[in-house]
């Protein structure tokens, strides 16, 4: 079928959400919103995941480690996932086609299972090997992410040096708290 009937020939998961009418310029055309399921369902289950084994870590750090470093194991987590959750946003509403209302929700709602992360490991006495493959998981959903889905975007609008180094500075920014918090690294243990 055609882009009108609900299916787009390119893109199976792309579907039509509803048509706008816009008097700026438009001159009665019909605008026609689309949403790429394939790359929201990947962004959310993703971030859902990836929260809920940071969820895990923290209960894990408030577990076996004394309190300075685990609220500096919560602020670290906190910083990186303010920055990520931005990115989800962006992502969910200019590529995704959600309205910034249902992106906000869709996000709370992934955002959710890091609650799940922390009852499950202060509820259940998880062994290494499993806290391992939770956290092992959620590395990998997001590499493939950032590798499949975000990395090509990113390269698209990147026209300059001037661009490709801002987005260096804006890695580092990023990498600078990892750093510093393994600067201090040492394994915790039970009490």
């Amino acid at each position: 079928q055609d882009i009108e009937g609900g299916v787009s020939p390119a893109n199976e998961d792309v579907e039509v959400e509803s048509t706008e009418h816009h008097s700026d310029c438009s001159h009665g055309e019909e605008e026609i919103i689309r949403k790429n399921w394939s790359l929201a369902l990947s962004i959310l289950l993703g971030d859902a995941l990836h929260n809920f084994c940071d969820g895990v870590f923290a209960g894990v750090a408030f577990m076996l480690c004394d309190n300075a470093t685990a609220f500096t194991i919560i602020s670290v987590t906190l910083y990186h996932e303010i920055a990520q959750e931005i990115a989800d946003f962006f992502i969910l509403t200019r590529h995704c086609g959600f309205s910034p209302l249902h992106a906000l929700i869709l996000n709370f709602l992934a955002g959710l299972s890091v609650v799940l992360g922390g009852i499950l490991v202060l509820a259940v006495d998880m062994s290494d090997m499993s806290i391992g493959v939770l956290l092992a998981l959620a590395s990998g959903v997001y590499l493939y992410v950032a590798a499949c889905e975000y990395l090509p975007r990113v390269n698209a609008v990147l026209s300059t040096a001037k661009d490709r180094i801002l987005l260096l500075f804006m890695f580092i920014i990023g990498a600078i708290p990892v750093g510093l918090t393994l600067l201090n690294h040492s394994h915790c243990e039970a009490h």
